[in-house]
C-alpha cells in the first residue's frame, strides 16, 4: 500500500510540475509578445520617420530665430538620412545642417529621443574638398 501511495504522490507531483512549467512558458511568451509586438516594414518606417522628424525639430528649435514658422511644413522628404550599419546612429542632412544622432534603442521599433546629438552648420562658402592640414 505504501509503494502505491508513493507512486501516486510522485505522479501527481510530476503532473503538477509539468503543468506549472507550461503555464510559466505561456506567461513568458505572452509577456514577450505584449512588450515586443511584431511590426511590419511600413510601421517600422513610419516610427523611424517620426523619430527623425521629432529629433530634427528639437535640434533646430534652439538654432533658428523663428522655429515655428521655419519648421512648420517640415516633411520627411525634406531631409536625407543614413543609418550607420549595426548601430542606432543616424546622420541627417537638412538644408545646410548636418546632424549625427545616437539613439539608446532602435528608433525603428520605439518612439525615442536621441541620447546624443551633434549638430554642424555648413556655411555657403565652405570648401570640404580642400586640404586643411596645418603644416608649417
Amino acid at each position: 500500500m505504501k509503494p502505491i501511495l508513493i507512486l501516486l504522490l510522485l505522479t501527481t507531483h510530476f503532473l503538477y510540475a509539468q503543468s506549472s512549467g507550461s503555464l510559466a512558458e505561456e506567461f513568458a511568451k505572452l509577456d514577450a509578445h505584449v512588450k515586443n509586438p511584431k511590426k511590419s516594414a511600413d510601421e517600422k518606417k513610419k516610427t523611424l520617420e517620426t523619430n527623425l522628424l521629432n529629433s530634427l525639430r528639437s535640434s533646430l528649435t534652439h538654432r533658428l530665430t523663428n522655429p515655428k514658422k521655419e519648421l512648420k511644413d517640415l516633411k520627411i522628404q525634406d531631409l536625407v538620412s543614413e543609418r550607420q550599419p549595426g548601430t542606432n546612429n543616424f546622420f541627417v542632412k537638412y538644408k545646410n545642417y548636418l546632424i549625427a544622432y545616437q539613439f539608446a534603442s532602435d528608433p525603428e521599433e520605439n518612439l525615442v529621443n536621441p541620447s546624443e546629438e551633434y549638430l554642424l552648420e555648413r556655411s555657403p562658402g565652405d570648401d570640404l574638398s580642400a586640404n586643411h592640414d596645418d603644416k608649417k
